[in-house]
């Protein structure tokens, strides 16, 4: 063996080792993106991602902030009121963006998700502090939601609330 041979072999060595290695990383980083995304979309990850959305709407609903609202909304959105009044997406933005109710308070308990493949139904109680016509007035109620999956996000197209009284 002549000494010229045996630097050729070390390197192939290395340059063997290196794509090894670089074969590893790269399985490792597949890995771990696919594990990101099964766990993104794993029925607990959407319920817990759903929940957020709700409390975010409730924000934005006390806030007036219908940029953030749109973010939420399908195209397609319709509302049914607790008076049985029935509204598509525009005319309840606008709603909002007009600031008629003053919201205190606005918030969820007792909500549940259920998912199916591609939507979700969510159901609970609001309860409110709201002024209306100069007074402040609490309110409880019921509510459904339904979310779709469009496009990788997920959009309301429907929520209904009805009042109850105690």
């Amino acid at each position: 063996m002549t000494s010229t041979t045996l630097p050729l072999r070390s390197h192939a060595k290395q340059s063997a080792f290196a794509t090894l290695k670089s074969a590893i990383l790269l399985c490792v980083v597949v890995l771990a993106a696919h594990t990101a995304y099964t766990q993104n979309r794993s029925p607990a990850g959407d319920q817990v991602r759903i929940m957020a959305l709700e409390n975010a709407w409730n924000d934005a609903e006390m806030n007036h902030d219908v940029a953030a609202l749109e973010l939420l909304l399908s195209d397609t959105f319709v509302y049914t009121d607790s008076d049985g009044s029935f509204v598509e997406k525009n005319q309840w933005l606008d709603d909002i963006k007009k600031a008629a109710d003053q919201y205190e308070l606005l918030a969820n308990s007792g909500t549940k998700v259920v998912l199916y493949d591609n939507t979700a139904i969510v159901t609970g109680e609001y309860r409110e502090k709201i002024q209306i016509k100069g007074k402040f007035v609490v309110r409880s109620g019921r509510f459904t939601d339904t979310w779709i999956r469009q496009g990788g996000q997920w959009k309301c197209v429907a929520s209904q609330s009805t009042l109850i009284s105690h």
